[in-house]
């Protein structure tokens, strides 16, 4: 009777030990995925963005990531988040968001040339301006000291996305 009551609590206090374990191992786990975001974080707000230039028209941008909770997107990115409600998305089934501003800072150098046009018979002298390249397009004529027309610069936004695996080893 003694051996079988020194045998019943120790197995209760292995299951209890064991529970325990377990229940620090995903503590553990949880504790390294906060800690990896945090330095994933912080070396992405530290670095730089490198600029690699391949041809005369195409360079790439290599930028750091932050990798938000979905507590913290809601709260600093609101309006980000009101507009992926908006859509129809949830934010938990988010992978990326990609926000792109661009700038064009394109030089103009177009050949100016004498016109007429005439207005319900009026003759008004002006100059016409034409520039045409692969990457821009300017039709305008300068009146008055004033340039109208039209500018066609076509943005072409490439966004890539790729998966690294952590672990290789069937990838």
């Amino acid at each position: 009777m003694k051996m079988n009551r020194i045998s019943i609590t120790t197995i209760v206090i292995l299951a209890a030990a064991l529970v325990t374990i377990h229940l620090l191992r995903v503590q553990i786990k949880h504790l390294k995925q906060e800690r990896d975001r945090y330095s994933a974080n912080t070396e992405s707000l530290l670095s730089d963005i490198k600029r690699m230039k391949i041809d005369s028209c195409t360079t790439v941008v290599e930028v750091q990531t932050l990798k938000l909770t979905v507590d913290e997107y809601e709260k600093y990115r609101a309006t980000d988040a009101a507009q992926i409600k908006k859509m129809g998305i949830r934010i938990k089934d988010l992978e990326a968001v990609g926000k792109h501003q661009i700038t064009v800072d394109a030089p103009i150098r177009a050949k100016i040339r004498d016109s007429t046009i005439v207005y319900d018979a009026i003759t008004v002298s002006v100059r016409k301006v034409e520039m045409d390249t692969p990457h821009l397009k300017l039709d305008g004529t300068i009146e008055d000291n004033l340039l109208k027309g039209k500018l066609y610069l076509p943005v072409n936004l490439q966004q890539a996305i790729w998966l690294e695996y952590k672990h290789k080893f069937l990838w």
